[in-house]
């Protein structure tokens, strides 16, 4: 039987310390209005099996949670091989606590320089607007400005994948999105996010539209 409705699962935390759920699941709902999209702060939904019935995931798990459990992880790391669709935004790179999902991630968080109030961050494509352009995920996006935490990579040298974005901070350039391909699945980060209103940005929707395309397209359903 062929399901017509997409599914995607969003996990979360409604009372997290600083990067609340709350509002980013209106906000999804928003960009994605003909998904139905199941909202979860419980990790064992990725040991109990169910995960197959959805065509994407999207992590935006907060920091200082506990490590997933090894069944969790298996889950989701079995769900992605297997042809799923996973979508990591700004914190949701904390499942990193787990070695084996910053492999999944191919890079783990390291720092944001310490602020008092938001710096206003200069997003392009990498390459100086040529490199990452040319991917399915950047079609439109051209240069945009965001307050956002200016979040700071270390990449895993063993994992193959493609930086198709990047911020201006400070005089220094940073990674800011990229996407791989795990067995058959596929993963995209971007570190957009730490607050609701930067989800209502045109360009922060539009990547995140780009993106489920792109997750989903050769999904079996």
């Amino acid at each position: 039987m062929v399901r017509n409705e997409k599914k995607a699962l969003l996990y979360g935390k409604r009372e997290a310390r600083y990067h609340s759920i709350r509002g980013v699941d209106l906000a999804f709902s928003e960009i994605l209005p003909r998904w139905q999209i199941t909202v979860t702060e419980d990790t064992s939904v990725f040991e109990s099996g169910t995960l197959s019935e959805y065509d994407m995931v999207i992590l935006y798990e907060e920091f200082e949670e506990r490590p997933w459990t090894d069944r969790e992880t298996a889950g989701l790391l079995s769900y992605t091989a297997g042809g799923g669709g996973v979508m990591v935004l700004h914190n949701g790179i904390s499942v990193q606590t787990r070695p084996e999902l910053a492999q999944l991630l191919g890079a783990v968080f390291v720092s944001h320089p310490p602020y008092e109030k938001l710096p206003v961050l200069t997003f392009a494509p990498s390459g100086g607007g040529l490199a990452g352009a040319g991917h399915p995920v950047m079609k439109g996006i051209t240069g945009f400005l965001l307050a956002d935490e200016a979040y700071q990579f270390q990449f895993d040298s063993f994992v193959e994948l493609e930086i198709l974005m990047e911020y201006q901070y400070e005089g220094g350039r940073y990674p800011a999105a990229w996407v791989r391909g795990y067995g058959m699945g596929r993963v995209a980060y971007c570190c957009c996010g730490h607050e609701v209103a930067g989800f209502g940005h045109p360009q922060v929707r539009r990547w995140i539209s780009n993106c489920v395309d792109w997750l989903t397209e050769n999904r079996e359903r």
